[in-house]
């Protein structure tokens, strides 16, 4: 009898004193602090349930005292009537921060069976309903922190609303509503992680991203990118370039794996294997860029100038308009022509006439490139044209009036 008292005490009795003490707080700092000091005085999961969501009830008050401020203002400036109030920005999207996070641990002790082995949840339906409905206000707190420079806390609202979607929480909302939105903010998502170096996120972010295909292109790069960063030893990188190679044996028209072994290669001097692979891309496809500029900057490193040039054409089969490319085949050419003026003059010094009529043409040539590099890119953004095309000039016009004709040259004369 006494031990069946004992039981029925325990079953019946009520609120431990720490639950008391967290649902007795005013603000969400201290309902927090004593959230995070007492959650083991805390007797099961039904009563951290309620602790986590007397933190939600806080937040939300704070998110609706806002909330009505702004929908005044709306009014106001509609009807042109009443006074357009201030009110707390960042005090929103805190409060709209925390009220998720605290949802989200209020949803994980709700879930739990209680004493009879039964999930009874008490609080998701309601936190569902009012949370859901808010979850684009994420992403305007990250513009928010975006535009203010803070980039972690940009990321963090980002993350959270794409996290959010498949939170078990907002399972069967997120299920009758498609979000357009959510490969779109996973991208940014990964993005700002990759730019605070947070590389552990942004292959999450970017696998979600690259399910739509606008956008996978993009994510993938980052998600190489933020795995190149973590190679630390060349045993790291070889065993990488393995992956790529599995990866892109599994999928040879994808181009972002292509370049990243590329590079790979390139880096770790894997020039047999780097060559190897150029040989069966062109089986392929004959005129692929990456394959025909790589091999033109090598040749044009090597002073292989004939190489050089023939591969820098074959690249602008597919790209005309590259500026880089254009400048690097202007300078090859320019190089060439001067090799040749050299061989013309020998001892002498001095280039017959005969001679030169037949390398003007080269000089000629590289000035025709040089001048579109420059129409294309004149702020010499992605190449820098300006020394090889004072050189080409100096080479058709003399010392007198090069920079003159370098500076006046275009695509058109």
């Amino acid at each position: 009898m006494a031990l069946m008292a004992a039981a029925a005490s325990t079953a019946f009795a009520g609120d431990s004193d720490a639950l008391k003490s967290i649902l007795k707080a005013k603000t969400y700092a201290e309902a927090e602090s004593l959230v995070k000091s007492s959650l083991g005085q805390l007797t099961n999961a039904a009563e951290k349930a309620r602790a986590y969501n007397k933190l939600v009830d806080l937040a939300m008050a704070k998110v609706t005292e806002v909330q009505a401020v702004m929908n005044a203002n709306q009014v106001a400036e509609q009807m042109k009537q009443g006074k357009v109030e201030a009110y707390d920005t960042i005090g929103f999207y805190t409060a709209l921060g925390q009220a998720y996070a605290a949802a989200e641990e209020c949803e994980k002790y709700d879930q739990m069976p209680n004493e009879k082995g039964k999930v009874k949840p008490k609080f998701h339906d309601a936190n569902r309903d009012r949370l859901y409905p808010l979850r684009g206000n994420l992403i305007n707190g990250g513009i928010t922190y975006q535009d203010k420079g803070d980039m972690k806390k940009a990321y963090q609202y980002l993350a959270q609303y794409v996290d959010t979607h498949d939170a078990p929480l907002f399972a069967e909302a997120a299920a009758k509503t498609p979000d357009e939105n959510l490969t779109q903010i996973a991208y940014y998502a990964a993005l700002f992680a990759y730019q605070n170096k947070d590389m552990k996120n942004v292959s999450k972010y970017a696998d979600i991203a690259a399910k739509e295909e606008k956008f996978a292109t993009d994510a993938n790069n980052l998600k190489l990118a933020a795995i190149q960063e973590g190679l630390k030893t060349r045993e790291d990188s070889v065993a990488y370039v393995k992956t790529l190679e599995a990866d892109y044996a599994a999928d040879p028209k994808n181009e972002v794996v292509f370049g990243t072994l590329v590079n790979m290669y390139s880096g770790l001097k894997m020039d047999t294997e780097m060559n190897a692979l150029f040989d069966k891309k062109l089986a392929t496809d004959p005129d692929n860029f990456t394959v025909w500029a790589i091999r033109g900057q090598n040749a044009m490193i090597a002073q292989k100038l004939d190489e050089a040039v023939n591969c820098f054409k074959k690249a602008l089969v597919q790209q005309p308009d590259n500026a880089q490319i254009l400048t690097y085949l202007g300078a090859c050419l320019l190089d060439r022509g001067a090799e040749a003026e050299n061989r013309a003059a020998g001892k002498t010094g001095r280039v017959p006439k005969e001679a030169m009529d037949q390398i003007k043409p080269i000089f000629e040539e590289a000035m025709t490139h040089l001048q579109k590099a420059k129409s294309l890119d004149p702020a010499k953004e992605r190449a820098n044209w300006a020394y090889p095309l004072y050189r080409c000039c100096y080479q058709l016009y003399g010392a007198e009036d090069a920079r003159t004709k370098a500076a006046e040259a275009d695509t058109q004369k």
